[in-house]
């Protein structure tokens, strides 16, 4: 059975990290497809009656997303620092 699908709007500061966030949470999540447009996904499958919490999974993943490449860089100078690589 298909549900209505899900739209969640993207915040302007977020689209950059959208791309790498959907390899991730399709991998999370395989039973969950996802289509893209201007500013928003649209989430729709079989399990997409959850829509609260299936949102707020794809919303964490957008959001570890942004904070994993935001300190990218800080935490390779770490690691140059500690090893002296």
């Amino acid at each position: 059975m298909q549900s209505i699908p899900s739209r969640i709007e993207i915040p302007q500061q977020f689209l950059p990290y959208l791309a790498d966030t959907i390899i991730r949470f399709k991998y999370l999540r395989p039973d969950v497809e996802l289509e893209t447009g201007e500013g928003f996904v649209l989430l729709s499958g079989a399990h997409v009656s959850l829509s609260a919490s299936i949102e707020r999974e794809f919303l964490f993943c957008l959001y570890r997303q942004k904070v994993y490449a935001e300190t990218l860089p800080l935490r390779s100078a770490l690691i140059a620092g500690v090893t002296g690589a």
